[in-house]
């Protein structure tokens, strides 16, 4: 099996990183939605989908900084499954920001491979989606840095690894743009001698 073109590699690894992302967006969805139920019913006082979305101490399950701190536990639909944590602002954000980068992230890999499933490979699309995913990878590292510190109030939560993975990452990308654009240039050449 070939690795790029239509019928290769790529095309299966393009239909993987959709289901993958649409699985993340569908979660990420489901966290945000249980947070909003769980918070209205904490506030309002009301019993939205109470028996899935719990909040509460939990006999003191999940570790807490402050000593009255709230648990959340959302069970996951068609699982015995459990999601927990602190119901915290914080909490939320570092789900939202997470969840919410690496469903990006995920889906520009996607556009990126579904580009490289044609019988064009070196086209604008592709080079357009690998410059968003270069350029997310590097830009994820201030936001990283900053969402982290908020949470924390430190900086040494901060992995090192981890920034610079996505440094690495973002910058043997920018690599890759250039080798797609001298592809481009010349297959547009050669497209127009013939």
């Amino acid at each position: 099996m070939k690795l790029i073109g239509e019928k290769s590699i790529s095309t299966i690894l393009s239909k993987i990183l959709l289901i993958g992302c649409m699985g993340q967006l569908l979660y990420l969805g489901y966290l945000i939605f249980g947070f909003i139920v769980a918070y209205t019913n904490l506030h309002q006082e009301t019993l939205f989908f109470s028996d899935i979305f719990k909040t509460g101490n939990f006999n003191n399950e999940v570790d807490s900084t402050a000593s009255n701190a709230l648990a959340f536990q959302f069970s996951i639909p068609f699982s015995e499954a459990v999601i927990k944590g602190n119901f915290t602002f914080s909490t939320f954000t570092s789900i939202l920001f997470f969840l919410g980068f690496y469903s990006l992230f995920t889906f520009y890999l996607f556009r990126i491979f579904k580009g490289m499933s044609t019988d064009i490979i070196f086209n604008k699309e592709t080079i357009r989606y690998l410059r968003k995913f270069a350029f997310l990878n590097i830009i994820f590292i201030p936001i990283y840095s900053i969402v982290l510190y908020f949470i924390d109030q430190s900086v040494y939560s901060i992995d090192p690894m981890f920034i610079l993975l996505h440094l690495a990452t973002g910058i043997i990308i920018i690599f890759i743009i250039e080798f797609f654009k001298k592809g481009y240039e010349l297959q547009t050449q050669t497209d127009l001698t013939i």
